[in-house]
């Protein structure tokens, strides 16, 4: 569901430091759109605290779960550079500060700096990676591989850990959105995370989730099977 992609973090201290220069920074409460499908491409973004969901749209017109964007992660960058509207929705999953680059500024510092567009590119390769081993991940891990590794996931990137071992996943995430992520029922997921409730290996606190053993869920997801 999250990736650690940071490109902006990886280019040259002075080329970075120009490119912050030039950025200004929004502020979104939880729930507001950012950015609809069909919207005009207008700059760049970077989440800097908060997350941020991205969204598509069903045949049926409802909106399912992409990915999340968290902070570090840069988006709409593609939009800016293949001259078209925005694909997809951004929505602020909870309250969130993002730096945004203009486009006008982004073309003239990708035409000033040659380290921008070989970032982007090793960018835009990883995500294609990404998507292909997601791909391979749905066809041969069972639904309940496919469920605990987006959890030990989860605890990765943004878990908050207590002193008995536990995370904590403070993100308002429903199991509606594990369906919508895995592109399977909310009825399957619901049994799969019914089971894990039932072994011990997560609960829910307030409407976020614990996670009682991430090591037990790691192990699972790595363990190859059968769909």
């Amino acid at each position: 569901m999250m990736s650690r992609e940071n490109w902006l973090h990886e280019l040259p201290a002075h080329v970075r430091e120009a490119i912050v220069a030039r950025m200004t920074t929004v502020e979104i409460p939880a729930g507001q759109t950012l950015r609809r499908t069909g919207d005009r491409a207008v700059g760049m973004y970077q989440v800097e605290s908060g997350y941020v969901r991205l969204l598509g749209l069903n045949p049926d017109g409802r909106q399912v779960l992409i990915l999340l964007y968290r902070p570090g992660n840069c988006f709409g960058e593609t939009p800016v550079i293949a001259r078209r509207p925005f694909n997809h929705t951004t929505v602020a999953l909870t309250d969130v500060r993002l730096r945004m680059l203009a486009e006008r500024d982004f073309w003239e510092l990708y035409g000033e700096f040659r380290e921008i567009p070989d970032a982007l590119c090793r960018k835009f390769a990883n995500n294609t990676s990404r998507q292909f081993a997601m791909r391979e991940m749905r066809s041969t891990f069972r639904l309940r591989q496919l469920i605990s590794v987006c959890f030990a996931s989860l605890a990765d990137h943004c878990g908050k850990p207590f002193a008995d071992g536990s995370v904590l996943v403070e993100l308002p995430l429903v199991q509606g959105d594990f369906a919508d992520f895995l592109e399977v029922t909310r009825q399957a997921v619901q049994r799969e995370i019914g089971a894990l409730k039932a072994a011990g290996q997560i609960s829910q606190r307030r409407g976020h989730w614990l996670l009682h053993n991430v090591e037990g869920l790691r192990v699972d997801g790595l363990a190859f099977g059968a769909a």
